[in-house]
């Protein structure tokens, strides 16, 4: 596991990457309809300055009707060049080993995308959608 601390210093940049919301009109009721959220991270390194990794979280609904909606967080990591040369940078799983050595940022990703998704699914006097503001559970984990 990568050090964080160690190799990136601690002031980061927290930013909305993108955000796209398409209203999608239904010719008729279908009756039944499912929503999918997926969430994916992706790491981009950035030459020998830091990494710009990004969350996005897409809901969707099947069939499709009502909405698209995709957020995107991000943050830029300044690596702490007194240490960069120690690892071969495009050798390693940075959005994985991201997601094991910063928990707190992931959250606070997390926590930003489900505010937005929210006030956006509710900006027309609909009760808002919320999701989960962290890391799910993994499947089988009992809750505490």
């Amino acid at each position: 596991m990568i050090d964080f601390n160690r190799y990136f210093l601690h002031e980061h940049q927290i930013f909305l990457d993108n955000l796209n919301y398409e209203v999608i009109k239904l010719e008729k009721a279908t009756g039944e309809v499912k929503l999918n959220c997926k969430d994916t991270i992706v790491a981009q390194l950035i030459d020998k300055v830091g990494v710009k990794v990004t969350f996005n979280r897409t809901l969707s609904f099947e069939p499709e009707g009502m909405f698209f909606l995709s957020c995107t967080f991000g943050v830029m990591m300044r690596f702490n060049q007194v240490y960069y040369d120690e690892i071969m940078w495009k050798n390693i799983d940075i959005a994985g080993e991201f997601k094991i050595g910063c928990p707190h940022i992931l959250t606070n990703l997390m926590s930003r995308t489900s505010m937005m998704i929210a006030q956006i699914t509710s900006a027309s006097g609909q009760v808002p959608i919320i999701t989960p503001g962290g890391p799910a559970p993994a499947k089988g984990a009992a809750a505490k």
